[in-house]
This record gives structure tokens, sequence and C-alpha cells, in this order.
């Protein structure tokens, strides 16, 4: 996080941000990381070795509730070095809903063309199945406001992190 007000302001600015930041309750500093993903948005450059904070900055410009913020960050995290869908996992054993909600979620967001090239190829299941299984997954672990708002964190994520 701060690595990213050091990106972006100057050092008056920084202090300042960085001392609202540390003084701030959990949900005001979420719309910190908001402003922060905007201000990204109006000057891009690179940013070095903060891309979690970047993820985490995105998605609070989602402006949802921060429960959920964090648990589609943690979907995304959990998935960052390694990705597979499915219901089964590499030992052949079911994934654990958690793993299911994850998979679906970043699996749409971030390689929605790739499972459509596998549905119209090999005839396997097709985006909107996976995104029901993910709807689903989520309401099963409690989270039914991301269960109800399931696409719409898809369509938003493939949005802001992605070329498409």
């Amino acid at each position: 996080m701060y690595g990213l007000i050091k990106c972006l302001y100057d050092e008056q600015k920084q202090q300042s941000l960085e001392t609202l930041y540390s003084e701030s309750d959990s949900h005001t500093q979420l719309l910190i990381r908001s402003t922060i993903a905007e201000a990204l948005k109006d000057c891009p450059r690179l940013i070095e070795s903060h891309g979690s904070d970047w993820v985490l900055c995105t998605l609070a410009s989602f402006n949802k509730p921060e429960d959920d913020t964090m648990r589609v960050y943690q979907a995304i995290m959990s998935n960052f070095d390694s990705f597979s869908i499915g219901l089964l996992d590499e030992h052949i054993r079911l994934r654990s809903p958690e793993q299911v909600a994850d998979s679906c979620l970043v699996g749409l967001a971030f390689f929605r063309r790739y499972l459509e090239f596998r549905h119209r190829l090999k005839a396997l299941p097709s985006p909107s199945y996976w995104s029901r299984v993910g709807s689903v997954a989520f309401s099963r672990l409690g989270y039914n406001r991301i269960s109800e708002d399931f696409d719409s964190w898809v369509v938003f994520i493939s949005k802001e992190m992605t070329n498409d």
C-alpha cells in the first residue's frame, strides 16, 4: 500500500496520506485504496512489486462491502501461482467449496476466452455453467452477496485487470 502511495504522490502528500491511512478504520482504508486505484487509472505507470496492493486497490474501487471485497481478493491471490478449473483436484479428489468458488471466479474473469474455446472444441462445460457453479459455491460458503453479484464481479475484474 505504501509503495503505491510513493509512486503517486510527493513527499508531503505521502506523509499525510500514510498517517490518514494508518489512523483510519478498515472501511476508510478501503475507500483510500479505491481512491488510489482511481489515481492509478488517471496516471498509468509501471508499478514495481506492488501487484497485490494494486489488486486490492482495484477491487476496492468496485464499491462493494468490505468483507466481499476481501473474499474476492483472497480468491484472486490464491490462484496467482497456478490455476486450474474443475470439480476435481490433481489427485482426483473433489475440491473444497472454497477452491471451486475461487477457480470459477478467477477462471471466468481472466480466462473466459480459453473456457469458451474449450467448450467449443472439446464440448467441455460452458462459461455459463462455471458461472452457475461459482455462484452456488459462494452461496454455500455464506457469501450470498458475492453469489448474487457473481457475474458483476467477473465483468468488473475482467474489465479492470485484463485487456479484454
